[in-house]
Parts: C-alpha cells; sequence; structure tokens
C-alpha cells in the first residue's frame, strides 16, 4: 500500500511542477480611486487569461476617466521576481500608496495572444481618444505632453532571460525597476490622474537575445561574467519554480505524514490467535467426557 502511495505522489509531482509554468503576474496601481481595478468582471476574468483580464480592464466604463494609462509589458516576469524585490523600491511604495490596486500574482498566459495589455492598446487608444506613446530604455526621452490630452503610454522593458537565475536575475530584475521608477515619476509629474498597469509576458528566445545585444540602457549592468567558471547549474536552468516548490511542500508536508500516519495503522492491527486456549479449560476433564 506504501508502494502505492508513493508511486501516486511521484505521479502527481510533474503536474503540481507545472501548476505555475506558464502564469505572469498582473499588478495595477491608480492615483485617484478607479472602479476598473475593483470590478468584479477582473476578478472572473483573472480565472481565465491574461487576455480576459486585458479586455475585462479596456472594456470598463471607467477606464477612460484617467488621464494616461501607462501599460508596462515585461517579458519573462514572474511571481518570484517581484517578491525578490526590496521592500523599498518605488514600484511597491506605488502600490502601496495608491487608492486604487490590482495585484494577480499567477494569470494564465493567453495560448494566442502573447502580449495583450499592449495589443488591445490601440482599442483603448481610440475608444478614449488618447495619444498613443511607444516607450522603452532604448528609445530616449519619454514623449509625453498633458497639454495634448489624454495620454496611452506602452512601455517595453527588456526581456529577463528564461535561463537567469539567482543574483545575476535579481541584479537585472533592479535595474529595470530602477528605470522603470525613474519613468513613472515623470507620468505622476505631468498627469495627476493615471492609471499604470504592470504585467508579465512570455519571453521568447528572439526577444531574449535582443534583449540582451540590444538594450544599451542595461548592457553595463547586465553583462554577464564568464558563466562556465561561477553560477554552477542554477545559472543556466531553472530549477525551483514556484510550481516545483509547491509540490516540494505539499509531498513533504502533506503526502508523506499521510503516509506515514496510514503505515503506521497498518503496522499495529493485532489479529487474535485462531488456536488461543480458552481461560479455565482443563484438558483431564475434556477427555474424560
Amino acid at each position: 500500500m506504501a508502494g502505492r502511495a508513493l508511486t501516486l505522489l511521484f505521479a502527481l509531482l510533474p503536474a503540481a511542477a507545472s501548476a505555475y509554468s506558464h502564469t505572469h503576474p498582473v499588478l495595477a496601481w491608480s492615483s485617484h480611486h478607479s472602479k476598473a481595478l475593483s470590478s468584479p468582471a477582473v476578478s472572473e476574468a483573472a480565472k481565465v487569461d491574461s487576455h480576459a483580464v486585458a479586455n475585462a480592464l479596456y472594456t470598463h466604463d471607467d477606464i477612460c476617466e484617467h488621464d494616461a494609462v501607462v501599460v508596462i509589458d515585461h517579458a519573462g516576469l514572474h511571481a518570484s521576481d517581484l517578491r525578490g524585490l526590496p521592500s523599498s523600491c518605488h514600484v511597491s511604495k506605488f502600490i502601496s500608496g495608491a487608492p486604487s490596486a490590482l495585484k494577480l500574482a499567477y494569470v494564465e498566459s493567453s495560448s494566442h495572444h502573447v502580449k495583450p495589455f499592449h495589443q488591445l492598446a490601440d482599442t483603448l487608444t481610440k475608444r478614449c481618444g488618447s495619444r498613443a506613446v511607444a516607450h522603452s530604455p532604448d528609445l530616449g526621452d519619454l514623449d509625453i505632453d498633458a497639454s495634448q490630452g489624454k495620454h496611452v503610454v506602452s512601455i517595453s522593458l527588456p526581456a529577463l532571460e528564461e535561463g537567469e537565475e539567482g543574483a545575476s536575475r535579481k541584479d537585472s530584475m533592479v535595474h529595470h525597476e530602477s528605470w522603470l521608477s525613474n519613468e513613472l515619476s515623470k507620468i505622476e509629474a505631468a498627469f495627476s490622474n493615471y492609471l499604470v498597469i504592470y504585467s508579465g509576458s512570455p519571453a521568447s528566445l528572439l526577444h531574449a537575445r535582443q534583449s540582451a545585444a540590444g538594450s544599451s540602457t542595461f548592457e553595463a549592468a547586465a553583462a554577464p561574467t564568464d558563466s562556465s567558471a561561477t553560477g554552477g547549474i542554477l545559472k543556466h536552468y531553472q530549477l525551483l519554480t514556484p510550481g516545483l516548490i509547491l509540490a516540494l511542500l505539499v509531498a513533504f508536508f502533506v503526502l508523506l505524514p499521510i503516509i506515514f500516519v496510514g503505515v503506521s495503522a497498518l503496522a499495529s492491527i493485532q489479529s487474535p490467535l485462531g488456536n488461543e486456549i480458552p481461560k479455565g479449560f482443563n484438558a483431564e476433564e475434556k477427555k474424560n467426557q
């Protein structure tokens, strides 16, 4: 029985490890109270995928109330990357001090829309009659002007490589967040009523290579040392994913104790002896009868 339970345990581990492999975080906050961020439709859409979340936000009646909507796409971003940021970082302060905020740690990626928040930004621009602005670290200064009306600002951050782990990935994330915070401060100074949507998306191999080779803003910070000499296997492969950590926790703290209790209970069962001599039995009297 214990062998069968262990077999079932190891069969469930791959499924549990891949539970969060195709998910990415979605964060949103606003400088004024936003009904869009607290909408039940958005909460329901989060159970589907990122495209449904983007559609629910962009079609909400309250979305055009903001003077600026900032849509940030960060390829390769996972919830663990955000947890690795210091609590004193600017993005954390923006969210904690916002009147309205939306925090979704694990949203399934859409199979047909890799970057739904950016892909649907044109629809939002037309709906709200806003000025569209595209921005990234290699495009120079941020081109915003409050006198030209409402804005939809689409920001693309350099991709976080899927194989990058440990201190190298954390350093890249810190530099990305520092640059982003500086740009958000400019938007905050230009627009008093704004909404920010910060989402992760799948990082394609081509996107990762272009990010590593083409972004001059983070070139110095992200330049790797000799990876063959330092870093070990964690430098090249993402072993401790959130799904794998969850699977290990379930295995060690739930399944193994249940198996141990079950085996102990089976071992403690004692069957009575079938040939035990009853109390008061006399063989001589039985023979004389």
